[in-house]
């Protein structure tokens, strides 16, 4: 297990990312996502809103072509119905590009994630959300947001000291001329907020993953954990492949008598080799081994009356060139050949 006391240093593993990803917890700027929806709104106004202008026209239109008439319950209903429609129709494309490019500016800071809705009564617990509510997090975001709003608030003002007198001149004009120069001023207070923002989101976006990735740092004990856990434990992998070796070691050893010749070295390599014309093309390897388990090899053939042939040379090439229940290759089949030959003679003798 690691220390918790020991000093985290080392950059997240991929896997401690994803894993923290999974849960939900993702290096995210709302800062980003505020400045790319003004942004967007923004050129929405600037470029594509003579549709919406043209309707705000007729609306404004309408609601004046009332002025001085009875506004009975029909009428009233009919002026509510008209505005409510054509503010719909007037708000619709731009509430379109919010929610498409806010989820364009989410998935850009940390991709799509999928999370089931998981409801923890817990959270809903007052003492607890009071306690939250005052963490040194939220007080961050509160201070950094009080920030944020004071700029805009003095750039604001500033900013209608300069054009107040616009403002006054518009009231004057007649309303294509009042909505082109309101349209102008908007323009001028949209640019100067979207600055601002653009600035906060970039500081934010910064700090944003500096300090996600800061919390994500591990020590060299936690990396190593992983990794066992990934991989498992070295020791229990051995004793894994020790117990397979032994298995393996044993299924060949009984193979062994079924065997026809035990070819060896003579003390350190033993091949053990059968062949069978119904089934097999060639003689084929059913056991082989060098030092104790050539001699094991060995003495289980003697056990078994299996004839054992030295012969150095052929022993470590056929040991270094085949598997178990591998056939020789052509170019052993002369050598292989004489020594059956022997053998089959061998064991009509004894017959």
């Amino acid at each position: 297990m690691a220390n918790n006391d020991e000093e985290k240093t080392e950059d997240a593993t991929p896997k401690k990312i994803e894993d923290t990803k999974k849960k939900g917890n993702v290096p995210k700027s709302m800062e980003v996502t505020g400045a790319v929806i003004l942004f967007v709104g923004s050129l929405y106004l600037l470029f594509f809103s003579s549709h919406s202008l043209v309707l705000i026209k007729k609306i404004l239109l309408y609601t004046y072509g009332f002025i001085g008439q009875e506004i009975n319950s029909d009428v009233l209903y009919t002026i509510t119905y008209t505005l409510v429609i054509t503010l719909v129709e007037v708000l619709a494309p731009i509430f379109i590009l919010v929610v498409l490019f806010a989820f364009l500016s989410n998935y850009s800071q940390f991709g799509f994630i999928l999370n089931p809705l998981k409801i923890d009564l817990q959270k809903l617990d007052p003492i607890k959300g009071l306690g939250s509510l005052f963490a040194l997090k939220k007080f961050i975001e509160a201070f950094k947001l009080t920030i944020k709003l004071s700029i805009i608030i003095i750039v604001m003002v500033l900013l209608f000291i300069f054009t107040y007198k616009s403002f006054l001149t518009m009231m004057d004009q007649d309303i294509n001329a009042s909505l082109f120069s309101m349209m102008n001023l908007i323009g001028y207070f949209l640019a100067t907020i979207l600055l601002i923002i653009g600035i906060f989101a970039i500081i934010d976006f910064y700090f944003t993953r500096h300090f996600y990735f800061k919390s994500l740092k591990m020590s060299k004990q936690e990396i190593k954990d992983e990794y066992k856990n990934m991989d498992g434990d070295p020791l229990v992998k051995s004793r894994i492949r020790k117990i397979q070796m032994e298995m393996a070691q044993k299924r060949m050893m009984s193979n062994v008598p079924e065997a026809d010749v035990v070819i060896t070295n003579p003390t350190h390599y033993a091949i053990a080799l059968q062949y069978d014309n119904k089934t097999n093309s060639a003689p084929r390897v059913v056991a082989k081994g060098i030092d104790f388990l050539a001699l094991k090899i060995k003495d289980i053939a003697k056990e078994n009356d299996i004839p054992i042939i030295e012969n150095p040379a052929l022993a470590r090439a056929l040991h270094a060139q085949l598997e178990i229940d591998m056939e020789i290759p052509d170019e052993f089949y002369k050598t292989v050949a004489e020594i059956f030959s022997y053998v089959f003679e061998l064991k009509k003798k004894k017959r």
